[in-house]
């Protein structure tokens, strides 16, 4: 099992240091970065890629639009990635597309559009390329039916592909649901985990805001990513931070349950902190970067 940091500039420098030393770094799908890093970097991407929106294919986050799959097969050769991603998503409307007679959460249409556009994926690439990822929904609105934990277990069944295992996000979807978050976990497809996702969650407080306008962010970029006054974010908790006490005794028992075989191997477990652009170089110094990129491959590959 391979461990795995966002790519980031700060991530980039302190590895060429020798601070860190991760064993990949998960990247976006950018075909300009891929370029200027693949020959000198280990590295794998993330594919900004929805299912959900009942179409028999994915649609691809960044444009709005459905997959080039040219694009991502050429990716994907040349950077080795060994899983093409999926984040389950909700209704049609989640996509800018015509949400028809279709209800927002209806957990049949909802089931429907999920394994459909999965499938149209696996036609062209097989089910043992494709892993979808548990996701949750931000807002006021109650839990979406693609963010719950049966539907992603169902997905994974009918279709027969790997499971991407976002812990922070099975955190905040219990949440949501008001229930234990290990109970939530315990209803994922763990058998089929390829992957696995951690961060840390904390409360966006003022400490939270004042350190993202201090990087020179206005409070308009802030907003766009957390809502009105964070109003997109379930009980005000954020994930992609740094890890707190309550993380880390949580990534504790994660290692656990891998260690023990409750939960399947992944390939990799990767760390989504820090990463390209402002606001995320805002949620994570180098000084956390640090102390805590070394501390969790210790937790993690240390043998029982």
């Amino acid at each position: 099992m391979k461990f795995g940091l966002n790519y980031s500039k700060a991530a980039i420098k302190l590895y060429d240091q020798g601070v860190i030393a991760p064993d990949v770094f998960k990247c976006p799908a950018w075909p300009d970065l891929i370029a200027r890093a693949k020959d000198r970097y280990p590295l794998y991407i993330h594919f900004p890629l929805g299912v959900g929106a009942g179409i028999g294919s994915a649609i691809d986050g960044e444009t709005k639009q459905p997959a080039d799959w040219a694009k991502f097969e050429k990716l994907l050769a040349d950077t080795g990635t060994p899983y093409l991603n999926l984040h389950l998503h909700a209704p049609r409307a989640r996509f800018g597309l015509d949400a028809g007679k279709a209800d927002k959460f209806d957990l049949e249409q909802t089931l429907e559009n999920l394994i459909r556009d999965v499938e149209g994926v696996i036609q062209r690439f097989g089910k043992e390329l494709v892993i979808v990822e548990n996701g949750f929904n931000l807002g006021p609105d109650p839990l979406y039916p693609a963010y719950l934990a049966e539907t992603a277990r169902q997905v994974v069944e009918a279709t027969g592909c790997g499971f991407l295992f976002d812990i922070s996000h099975a955190r905040i979807a219990a949440m949501r649901l008001g229930q234990d978050y290990r109970d939530y976990i315990a209803r994922l497809p763990l058998h089929a985990i390829r992957e696995i996702h951690i961060t840390g969650m904390q409360k966006v407080n003022a400490y939270w805001l004042d350190r993202a306008v201090a990087s020179g962010l206005s409070m308009e970029v802030i907003e766009s990513y957390i809502g009105p006054g964070g109003a997109w974010l379930p009980n005000g908790m954020a994930d992609h931070l740094p890890l707190t006490d309550e993380d880390w005794e949580i990534m504790a028992w994660a290692a656990e349950q891998l260690r023990s075989g409750a939960w399947a191997t992944p390939w990799v477990i990767s760390l989504e902190c820090g990463g390209l652009g402002p606001f995320w170089q805002a949620t994570f110094t180098e000084e956390e970067m640090r102390e805590q990129v070394p501390r969790l491959q210790r937790i993690f590959k240390e043998k029982p």
